[in-house]
């Protein structure tokens, strides 16, 4: 469904006209625009007046832009562009529409399959990140959005950490969201790219079971069993959610770098080497289908994004959401063979527990 939208007072921001406010947080404002001369729609972030004379904030929005900018892939939203206007600094961006991750887990946990295509898109997002040496630091739900059209995008990059260049923060300083930091974050330690991996166990962590692993009446709190890794076991939080899955969280989760994956391409092939026996349609498909079952997509929208075979064997049904216990969807998504040899793209798997499942054939 659209986000919804403030209406502002008509604005130009060079080649882009103001549409709507879409959110604001911290030091920045986000609306949506629309470039007028190639009717793109875009996302502007403006940092705003009380950010302006902060010298940390303009760095960290000025940091955000350039790592924005050396990125090239699908699955981190692309800046198209910084305007100065007077006194103000804005970002264009690609305008994502599609609820955040974080949206998406208040309503429930994610099905398995699910849940493991988000955590192997952000995997594969921040091995792009890292090979340009870049940490992102600030990984958790409200930094994942899905498009309608299935793909993943990550974002925010407003912490993130050039590892060539001298630390935005001060040394030892913790910098990120409490629940989602690493052991080293949170005690000062150095870091490296295997800090994202913690975080990026954090998120898949809640979005199988709706609830965060480290919890606390207070930061302190979070922090102490941060450093300790003590958490609830997932297999006794969500004890459907499939064992290798649950052994690629508990290894994203370990409390020293070294025991983790060894970088980002490491874990994301551990996630596609379970989405190999468990999707048997493309990923996006699957999470178009995931959308729809959750409403945040329409009939119409969901198949203007499928192939015309994905068309014919696929089809929504209403069914009720979700279960806490992140049961598996009920809708029907099955898939031809065909599709396999057609699409040739690699991104097409076999997927053995879905058939049991289905409860309605298509029409």
């Amino acid at each position: 469904m659209p986000v919804a939208e403030k209406p502002v007072r008509h604005r130009k921001i060079g080649a882009y006209r103001i549409l709507g406010e879409l959110g604001r947080g911290g030091m920045a404002l986000v609306y949506r625009g629309l470039h007028e001369m190639i009717q793109r729609e875009v996302a502007i972030k403006e940092l705003l007046p009380e950010g302006q004379h902060d010298k940390e904030a303009v760095s960290r929005f000025r940091r955000e832009s350039l790592a924005l900018a050396a990125f090239r892939h699908q699955n981190i939203v692309t800046l198209y562009d910084l305007v100065e206007k007077g006194e103000s600094l804005f970002m264009v961006m690609e305008y994502v529409d599609g609820p955040t991750l974080h949206t998406l887990i208040k309503e429930g946990p994610l099905p398995p399959d699910v849940a493991a295509v988000v955590g192997a898109r952000i995997a594969s997002a921040l091995d792009h990140a890292h090979f340009r040496r870049i940490i992102h630091r600030d990984l958790k739900p409200a930094n994942v959005m899905l498009t309608k059209a299935g793909e993943v995008k990550l974002m925010d990059f407003g912490i993130a950490k050039d590892v060539g260049l001298e630390a935005l923060t001060q040394q030892g300083m913790a910098v990120g969201t409490p629940s989602y930091m690493s052991p080293e974050q949170v005690t000062g330690a150095p870091l490296d790219a295997r800090t994202d991996i913690f975080s990026l166990g954090v998120l898949l962590y809640e979005a199988l079971t709706g609830a965060r692993p480290f919890q606390g009446k207070t930061a302190g709190e979070v922090f102490a069993r941060i450093r300790d890794g003590k958490y609830p076991p997932l297999h006794k939080v969500a004890p459907s959610v499939p064992a290798p899955l649950a052994r690629i969280v508990r290894r994203a989760l370990e409390v020293k770098p070294e025991d983790r994956f060894p970088d980002a391409a490491a874990m994301r092939r551990e996630l596609d080497v379970f989405l190999a026996h468990e999707v048997q349609v493309s990923h996006a498909a699957l999470l178009v289908a995931f959308l729809r079952f959750r409403q945040k997509l329409t009939e119409t929208e969901a198949l203007a994004h499928l192939t015309q075979k994905e068309l014919g064997v696929m089809e929504a049904f209403d069914a009720p959401r979700p279960r806490a216990s992140g049961g598996r969807l009920k809708w029907v998504l099955a898939a031809a063979a065909a599709v396999v040899t057609a699409a040739g793209t690699g991104l097409y798997f076999t997927q053995a527990q879905w058939a049991p499942l289905v409860q309605h054939l298509t029409r």
